[in-house]
C-alpha cells in the first residue's frame, strides 16, 4: 500500500545568472514584473542564464530517506535551499505536509552575537513554540550538542564543529516532519557524526523523513532506502540508494576517461612506476566480493632486488584500509615491465577508494619507488551487491553499517 507522500516536487526549477551586477539587474525586473497584476513570468533562460535546476521531480514518504548524490555544482545544495525556502523556484511546484528542519549551510540562522542558548530560545520562538515547549527544546539541544560550557558563548567564538553540533542539535530536538542536511556533518568529528547518524536512523524510524547530500558514499548506504543522481541540474537517475551510487560512480568513470589521474610523479630512485590499476577479474566492474587484479606498471633504469605491495585508501586518503607488501626477493631486469597480484574475493564495500603502491630495495627495505605518495593515487569504484532481497535501509544496514569499509567471512554458531 502506498503512502501519501510528505513532500512533493514537481518539474522544479532554478536558473541563476553567471554574472553578478546582469543576475541584479534580473532580480530587479522580475520584482517589478511580480508587481505588476497580471504580468506573465519569465520562464525562459536570459542572457547569460543557466538552469542550476531544470525539471526536478521526486516524491518522499513518511519513513523514507532520499538521498541526493552528484558532483560538485550539480545543484544538490540549491535544491535543499528551495526546499527549505530559502530560495524561490522559477518554475514547478513543491508541496510539504508537515515542519521540515534543514541543515543547508553551517551556521544558517544563527545570530554570531549571541550565544548558543540564545540562539537555541529564539530557533524555538521562531518555530512558534510555547514556552513550555520551548524549555524542552532547548534543553535536549543542550544535552544533545554536548558544548559544555561554550553554549554560553557567543557563535562567532565556535568552530566549525561546534557549529556544526548547535546546528544539528536545533533541527534534532524541533520534531520536524521532515528532515534536510547538506554535507554540513563533513567538518563534525566521528563521534558526533556517528551519534548524529544513530539519531538518523531512530528519527526514520518514528515516521520522520530524511533527504540526505553527501559525498559520504557509507552515510548515503547506511541511512538511505533510495536516491537520486543529479547533474547540471538534471535528475538522470533514481533508484535504491546502491543503484544511485554506483550509476554515480559510471558517470565519474565516464567523466575521467577511465582513469583520470595526472602524469606521475619524479621518481625517487632507479625504477619508476608509472600507472597502477585495479581491474576486475570477472565482467566489466568491480564488486564487493569479486576477485580483483592489481597491476602496477614500471620502468627499471638499472637492474635491482626488490619487494613490492600496495595499499588501498579511503577516497580522502586519511584510513588506509588494506594493504600488502610481497617479502620476496624479486629480480626486476632493467627495462619496462608489469607486476600484479590478485584478491581472489574483495572485502571493499560499495565506495570510491584510493590505491598507492611501492618498490622498495630488497636488503636495504628502502623505496626505490612510490605511487600516489607525492602524486595522485589512482582511484577505483566498488558497487556494492544489488542482487539483495527487499528490504530497504534496514537490509542495507545488515551488509553496510555506518562508515563500515569492510566485509568479513563469518562462521555463525
Amino acid at each position: 500500500m502506498t503512502r501519501a507522500p510528505v513532500l512533493s516536487v514537481r518539474d522544479l526549477s532554478k536558473k541563476y545568472a553567471s554574472a553578478l551586477r546582469r543576475g541584479l539587474w534580473y532580480g530587479v525586473k522580475d520584482i517589478a514584473r511580480e508587481l505588476v497584476p497580471r504580468a506573465r513570468p519569465d520562464t525562459g533562460l536570459r542572457p547569460g542564464e543557466f538552469w542550476a535546476l531544470d525539471g526536478v521531480s521526486f516524491e518522499l514518504e513518511p519513513g523514507s530517506a532520499l538521498a541526493v548524490v552528484g558532483a560538485n555544482g550539480a545543484g544538490k545544495s540549491t535544491l535543499l535551499k528551495v526546499l527549505y525556502g530559502l530560495l524561490k523556484p522559477d518554475r514547478g511546484d513543491v508541496r510539504l505536509w508537515g515542519r521540515v528542519e534543514g541543515l543547508i549551510e553551517l551556521g544558517t540562522g544563527f545570530n554570531p552575537l549571541l550565544t548558543g542558548r540564545e540562539n537555541v530560545q529564539v530557533a524555538a520562538a521562531l518555530n512558534g513554540l510555547g514556552r513550555r515547549e520551548a524549555a524542552a527544546v532547548l534543553e535536549a539541544a543542550i544535552e544533545f550538542a554536548e558544548l559544555g560550557d561554550f553554549v554560553d558563548a557567543p557563535v562567532q567564538n565556535y568552530s566549525s564543529g561546534m557549529k556544526a553540533r548547535l546546528s544539528y542539535a536545533v533541527a534534532a530536538s524541533m520534531a520536524a516532519d521532515v528532515l534536510l542536511v547538506d554535507e554540513v556533518l563533513a567538518v563534525g568529528d566521528m563521534a558526533f557524526q556517528r551519534k548524529c547518524a544513530a539519531h538518523m536512523r531512530g528519527y526514520l524510524d518514528r515516521g520522520g523523513s530524511l533527504l540526505l547530500v553527501s559525498h559520504n558514499t557509507h552515510h548515503v548506504q547506511s541511512l538511505c532506502d533510495r536516491g537520486l543522481l543529479l547533474d547540471r541540474g538534471r535528475v538522470t537517475f533514481r533508484g535504491t540508494a546502491v543503484e544511485t551510487l554506483n550509476a554515480l560512480f559510471e558517470h565519474r568513470f565516464a567523466r575521467d576517461g577511465g582513469n583520470g589521474r595526472p602524469a606521475a610523479a619524479p621518481p625517487i630512485g632507479p625504477i619508476a612506476i608509472l600507472a597502477m590499476r585495479a581491474e576486475p577479474i570477472d565482467g566489466d566492474t568491480i564488486r564487493t566480493g569479486s576477485p580483483v587484479r592489481i597491476v602496477m606498471h614500471y620502468h627499471a633504469e638499472v637492474a635491482a632486488d626488490v619487494y613490492w605491495g600496495f595499499s588501498i585508501w579511503t577516497e580522502d586518503q586519511w584510513v588506509c584500509v588494506a594493504g600488502e607488501y610481497h617479502m620476496h626477493r624479486r629480480t626486476l631486469p632493467i627495462g619496462a615491465g608489469v607486476l600484479s597480484c590478485v584478491l581472489p574475493a574483495l572485502p571493499l564495500v560499495g565506495g570510491r577508494y584510493a590505491l598507492r603502491g611501492g618498490i622498495c630495495e630488497f636488503d636495504l627495505l628502502q623505496p626505490l619507488a612510490l605511487f600516489g605518495w607525492t602524486d595522485a593515487a589512482a582511484p577505483f569504484d566498488v558497487r556494492a551487491s544489488v542482487d539483495l532481497p527487499k528490504g530497504g535501509a534496514m537490509l542495507a544496514n545488515a551488509q553496510i553499517s555506518l562508515n563500515q569499509l569492510v566485509t568479513v567471512d563469518v562462521v555463525w554458531e
